[in-house]
């Protein structure tokens, strides 16, 4: 969904069949046309496809059918999306008579070559060739113009963001749900593997005599490393720390979470094997304090007010434009 110039939504049926061919076609291949205007600027279909690339190889490769292509259909909307709002910061930097001198453009070339280049030059240049550019035209795309962008963004989005006190202890005080850290245990396992098509009492009774062995006082680290068969062998059956919605299989979870620290199970069956299960520690539930999660809030409340600038900040600019879409 677009806007075009009267302000009504639309959807933006020639990008999308182009979009949706994208993975098949060559650059060459796909036929090339105005996806907007931007005041003076054009915007294309091929420089929508640039932007939307990983996006929709992503979506061919994680997802199919509808899914898919509501994926393919969302990477155009937001390319083009991207596109307009970089034509207008462009327009927006070239209006306030803003300056920059060339030598940051000359370092962030040098960058570029040795970041993505391996510090070969004629490595770029034949690069720059294969689109059919010239380096002028390749500074300018992809030099010059994502530098303007990002700076005057960092001016006008980034600079001068301040989290109150006050505001984190708002935040915290409301969201306190977010910061609380469920019981979890520590969990060791031992695993009987069953035999495929077996009747399995050789598993069921090395399970119970493991169970014994730990009942005298063996080492359930030792006996892990000796029996277990399970992908958790090493180092001591160790499965970490772990709470109800680690995704424990429910008959071990009912089990674990009845355990002291320090205590360990009888032989479990299930489908699969037999679980010997030991409790090294447990952590009840508690709500982390705020010392503790200051900054993780002032964090979140800072991009949550970059995205507040960045929207009141395109809409200022998106209203003393000139757009429309095809």
């Amino acid at each position: 969904m677009v806007q075009n110039t009267m302000g009504k939504w639309f959807y933006c049926a020639p990008l999308v069949a182009l979009l949706v061919v994208i993975s098949t076609r060559t650059v060459a291949d796909t036929v090339d046309g105005i996806a907007a205007i931007v005041n003076d600027r054009l915007i294309t279909f091929s420089d929508v496809r640039e932007v939307a690339t990983p996006a929709i190889q992503n979506a061919y490769r994680l997802y199919s059918g509808e899914e898919r292509d509501r994926k393919i259909q969302q990477a155009g909307v937001d390319a083009l999306n991207t596109l307009v709002e970089r034509a207008l910061i462009l327009q927006e930097f070239t209006d306030k008579g803003y300056k920059l001198p060339e030598h940051v453009f000359d370092n962030r070339m040098r960058e570029i070559i040795e970041e993505q280049y391996g510090g070969d030059k004629n490595a770029l240049i034949r690069t720059i060739q294969a689109r059919g550019l010239t380096m002028d035209q390749w500074k300018q795309k992809f030099v010059r113009e994502p530098f303007i962008v990002q700076a005057l963004r960092q001016k006008e989005v980034s600079s001068d963001v301040v989290v109150s006190p006050a505001a984190i202890e708002e935040y915290y005080g409301q969201n306190k749900a977010k910061f609380t850290l469920p019981y979890q245990v520590r969990l060791r396992m031992i695993v009987v593997k069953k035999e495929p098509g077996a009747n399995n009492a050789e598993a069921r009774d090395l399970a119970n005599n493991i169970w014994q062995k730990l009942e005298g006082g063996a080492d359930f680290v030792g006996l892990a490393n000796v029996y277990s068969s399970g992908g958790q062998k090493n180092p001591g059956g160790d499965w970490g720390w772990v709470d109800k919605e680690s995704g424990l299989r429910k008959e071990l979870a009912d089990v674990a979470f009845a355990l002291k620290a320090g205590q360990h199970s009888k032989a479990i069956e299930t489908e699969d094997g037999f679980y010997v299960i030991q409790v090294d520690e447990v952590r009840p539930e508690r709500t982390r304090t705020l010392a503790e999660v200051r900054g993780e809030i002032e964090k979140t409340l800072a991009q949550e007010m970059r995205a507040a600038r960045q929207r009141k900040w395109m809409e200022r600019l998106k209203q003393k434009a000139f757009i429309r879409y095809f």
